[in-house]
Order: C-alpha cells, then structure tokens, then sequence
C-alpha cells in the first residue's frame, strides 16, 4: 500500500509543484475532477480507513517542515470522540503521549509512538471503537471527515482537510466558472440582499434587480441562515432549474422566479479610463482567466494611448501563483525575478521569472494596496517594489506567504497542504510581516484585520471606484498629475513626496487655532 501510494505522490508532486501553488483557496486546472465522487453515504470503512492512511503519507511527506505527528494524531483522536455524538465516547488523555477513548465500560488506548506506524494503527482502533458507539444512522465516513479536518488543521491555519462536496466548489472558485443563476448577493440586516445581476445571467434576464431581497430558495425560507448556504443552493449543473423567492419594495408580497442555471463566468479584472488619459485596473483576484482578462483591458488601454495605469489589489485574497506571475510579466523585462518558493525538499524550491517583455513595460505604474491584499497580491507588490517597477501605495498587506498546495485524495475528497513558502525577488519574506507601501495613505472606517478567500458569492459587479471619494485613487491621480506624464521612477517618487508634503500642510493648517 505504502510503495504505491508513494509512487502516486511523486507523481503528483512534479504536477502540483509546477502549476497548483494556491493562496486561500484556487485549485489548478491539471487536478483531477472530483465530479464523479460517489455520496458520502455510500462509502463504507475501507474508504475512511484508505483516506486515513493517505492524509497521513501526505502531511508526513509533503508538508513544508517536518510535521508534529503527535499533535495532528492528538487533534484526530480529540474529533473522533465529538464525531460519536453527544456523551457517546468520552476521550481522556492518561498521559502526554496515550489516550483512553471510554463509552460504558468499554475503553480503548492508544498511545502515539514515535515511529509514523504504529500511532496510524492505534487511530485506526479508535476509529473503529467510535464507530461501534456512535450515534445511530451517522456513517464512518462523516466520523472520518471529522477527524481530518481537525488533524490537518492542527498543522497551520491554511491547511484544511475538503469533503467531496468543498473540493468541488473550490474547483469553481478558482476556475472563475460555475453553474448558477448569476446574482451577486451580501447579508444586510439579516436579510439576503441582491448586490446586482452578473450581466447575460439566468437571473438579470428573469428580471431580478438590485436591491431585491431573496427570502426563499426551492421554497426553504433563507432569513437567519449562513450567506454560503444559500449560495451553495442556488448553484448546480447548468441546464436544472431553481425556484428563487424574491421580494422587491412597492410588492405587496414576495414572487416566485424560476431560473435556468447556467454557466456563469466571474470576472477577476474591470477597468475604467480617467480624464487625463490615466487607466485604472482593478485586479480583484488570480483565476485561471485572470491573464487573459488582463490582457483585453491593457489592450483597451494601447489603443487609447494611456499615459499611466493604477493597478488596484486592494482586498485581493491572491489566487493561483502562475497567474500573479503572467499578472506581473505585463509590466516586467524579460527574465526577470517575480518570486520564488522554498519548502522542505529541493523539489519545492522554484523560481519563477517573465518568459517576455510586457506589453506595458515603459509607461508609469502606481499599485493600490491595503489590509487585504494578500498572496498572490502580495507577490505582485513585492515583485515590483524589488524591481523598482511601480510605487506602491497604500497600507501594509496581510502577509500570507505560505504556499498551499491542492492535493486530491480517494473518493473525490483533497487537501489544501503547505508546502512551501515564497519570498520576493529581493529575498523579503512577507509571512506575517506583509508588504509596506511606499508611500502610506490614511484610508477612513475600520479596515478588516484579515482578508476573506475566494468568495463564495462572486464580488462584481461593484461599482469602480469614483475620483473624489476614494483617497487611494485621489493619490494616485494626483502623483501622476504631479508628474507631469513622466514616466520613470524617479518622477513618480518626487511628485509622491510633493503629495504628502501638500497633505500634510493642509492638515497642519485644518488643526491650526484661530488667531
């Protein structure tokens, strides 16, 4: 069992390690589907103890330092006692390396050794203890589940364990496709609110409008339950219908819409031109489509012969790292450094360098960054400060620079693992120290302490930022005004200097006494 599962993830190492770099929660295209997993129902104990025994091989061989075993088997032991059911096994640790796991006056021990093998065994006992005790109807496999996910876990905050049903969905988020209906929604005052309908949608064409509010999905009421769970319910295969509840102001009472899904495309880059001849990109995360789309607008931006462009990464979660690095090949030289990874074997250190120059290689670039820029957001930012690219404004980034690596696993079940961790072209490491802008702008309102992931509602479309209510836009204008269309670091440095010195007489005279 061992020899060929190893012989699998080497394998799947030299695939992973070249194109499935993830941040938060992108999946590579190259993954095998897991459309076909059967239910979880159906799958009996020989698959719980098969995805056991691999989540082991994988978290032993493949994670970015050497694992606490102890730790992660202590933590699985821990869920498997939960998983039973409520006073159904009770789980004592006798002393730092044995557990009791007791239900009655039956009781098991396992005590982790220091060896891989004979700890795996003793979970495997007290898996098969736990099931012989849990609740009635509850499957091994859900037992299973449980216990993964708090084993993997244990490790850092970005790995995860993924049921069939997560791992699917996260091959959505990170392909910017997915079957729905096509509405863009948040939770306002407890209530599930239409931010807008993607254009072309099943849902713009039924007539679903802004600020309708949805109370129903397939007839179940939506108010008081989580923004996912509805999400999840209007999604499906493209071709199956939906009935959507919606009540919009002036009915007297709530209308049924059946929809169609479809295939809905989420745009991860909007563009905009300013009076001046300045181009603004807002880059809103890295999909499998993001280059392209990247490509269209920055083509848009040569034909108008723009003078300069604002690349906006602000609350840009990252994404997968192939694609931050085409992101960046557009305004890079060829061969240069954008970022470049080490891990625990030599086979997870790579570096990745622009195969071309970039079409926008000449022209000023100033980047918008705050509080929720990360990852991949944060190898953009950092990859052009090092090169001395753009000036980059803002606040400082999260700092997420672990690299996780999407691993699929039997019966249509995966892995999200660290493997890795990447710093800029300059040797910067940005885990939790993230990356400074070179020039900080006072942003009002709270600022969120952590970035969401990929969102299980798509972000657009949102309304493009508007010169005069957004301060990280109004300083960029401004900087390249200041500079008078030239086009080289050096100008785009002083007039940023010239900038602040402005702002900060302004502020002293506001806050200045009466005479």
């Amino acid at each position: 069992m061992r020899a060929s599962l190893g012989v699998f993830l080497r394998r799947l190492g030299a695939l992973a390690l070249a194109a499935a770099f993830i941040f938060f929660s992108p999946i590579p295209a190259g993954v095998v589907r897991a459309a076909e997993a059967p239910p979880s129902s159906s799958l009996g104990d020989a698959a719980a103890l098969l995805l056991l025994r691999e989540t082991v091989t994988l978290l032993g061989e493949s994670y970015v330092s050497l694992p606490d075993m102890r730790k992660a088997y202590a933590e699985g032991l821990t869920a498997l006692g939960r998983a039973a059911g409520k006073d159904r096994v009770e789980v004592t640790r006798t002393d730092p390396r044995t557990f009791r796991l007791s239900a009655g006056k039956e009781s098991v021990e396992v005590r982790l050794e220091g060896g891989a093998g004979p700890s795996l065994e003793g979970v495997e006992r007290a898996y098969r203890f736990v099931l012989a005790h849990a609740a009635a109807g509850k499957p091994g496999i859900e037992i299973m589940y449980e216990a993964l996910a708090s084993m993997t876990s244990s490790l850092d905050p970005y790995s995860a364990f993924m049921r069939p049903e997560r791992f699917r969905a996260l091959q959505e988020e990170t392909s910017g496709r997915y079957g729905g209906v096509g509405l863009t929604v948040s939770q306002r005052d407890g209530k599930l609110v239409v931010i807008a309908p993607l254009e072309g949608s099943p849902a713009f064409r039924a007539g679903i409008e802004a600020g309708d509010e949805i109370v129903s999905v397939e007839g179940e009421p939506v108010a008081g339950r989580p923004l996912a769970e509805a999400v999840r319910r209007m999604r499906g295969p493209a071709g199956t219908g939906v009935r959507v509840g919606i009540f919009r102001a002036g009915w007297t009472a709530p209308r049924e819409f059946v929809l169609t899904r479809a295939i809905v495309h989420i745009r991860s880059v909007r563009a905009r031109l300013f009076e001046g001849g300045w181009g603004y990109i807002r880059l809103s995360a890295f999909h499998e489509d993001t280059s392209r789309e990247l490509d269209r607008a920055l083509a848009r931006f040569r034909d108008s012969k723009t003078k300069g462009l604002i690349l906006d990464l602000r609350n840009n979660p990252g994404g997968l790292l192939v694609q931050s690095v085409r992101a960046a090949e557009r305004f890079l030289p060829e061969g240069s450094m954008v970022v470049f990874t080490r891990g625990r074997h030599r086979a997870q250190t790579m570096h990745f360098r622009t195969h071309s120059d970039g079409p926008w290689l000449r022209r000023p670039l100033v980047v918008l960054i705050n509080k929720g820029s990360a990852s991949a957001a944060e190898i953009v930012a950092g990859a052009f400060q090092d090169l001395d690219r753009a000036l980059v404004i803002g606040q400082t980034t999260f700092g997420k620079g672990s690299v996780q690596t999407i691993l699929p696993l039997s019966h249509g079940a995966g892995i999200r693992l660290t493997t890795a961790r990447y710093y800029t072209p300059l040797g910067r490491e940005i885990d939790h120290k993230g990356v400074p802008p070179d020039l900080e702008v006072a942003e009002p309102g709270a600022q969120a302490a952590r970035p969401a992931p990929m969102p299980e509602s798509p972000e657009w479309p949102e309304p493009l930022p508007a010169e005069g209510v957004d301060v990280y836009l109004d300083t960029a204008l401004q900087i390249f005004r200041d500079a008078g269309g030239e086009g080289d670091m050096e100008a785009l440095r002083l007039a940023a200097l010239r900038v602040r010195a402005r702002r900060m007489e302004g502020a002293s005279q506001a806050t200045a006494p009466a005479p």
